[in-house]
Formats: C-alpha cells, sequence, structure tokens
C-alpha cells in the first residue's frame, strides 16, 4: 500500500478556522472593536460591529502588492463578501 496523508480536507478546514479566528483578533485589536455578546452568552459575529471603512481598509491590505497568508486572504476575502452581502454593499 502506498503511502497517503488522510483527511487532508479536515486539515484544511481546521487551517482555515484557525485562519479566521487569528483574522478576527487582528481585527478587533486594530480597530478597538468589542462584538458583545448575544442573549446566550455567544460572542456576537465581529460583521456586527465593522463599518464600510473598516471593511474597505481590510480590502486595502487583501489587495496590496505586500504578502498575505493564503489562509488568511481567504478568511478576510470571506469576511468582506459576507459583510457586503449582509449590507448590501456592493
Amino acid at each position: 500500500m502506498a503511502f497517503e496523508v488522510t483527511k487532508m480536507g479536515k486539515l484544511a478546514d481546521r487551517l482555515e478556522s484557525e485562519a479566521y479566528e487569528w483574522c478576527v483578533e487582528s481585527i478587533k485589536a486594530h480597530f478597538n472593536l468589542s462584538p458583545g455578546e448575544n442573549e446566550f452568552g455567544y460572542e456576537n459575529d465581529i460583521t456586527e460591529v465593522l463599518t464600510e471603512d473598516h471593511i474597505k481598509e481590510i480590502e486595502e491590505f487583501t489587495n496590496s502588492d505586500g504578502w498575505v497568508e493564503g489562509y488568511c486572504q481567504t478568511a478576510l476575502n470571506s469576511l468582506c463578501d459576507r459583510w457586503r452581502d449582509e449590507n448590501d454593499k456592493w
């Protein structure tokens, strides 16, 4: 039997999730944001406290000529797209 790495899809999902959380923490720290908690004690989604100016600054970063790690770029693009969908800002 030939060697193979199993469950690579699960690994990719985990890395994407880690990158998303990492990016959210960076966003909260940079913009000094606190999404607060819902009635069940869970943290609200970061998109609820982001503004269009925040999104534009994040998009400038992801579209810059500087290096942005692939998982982080995917996470940030996803976050910005979701914010735009929720706020009808296309």
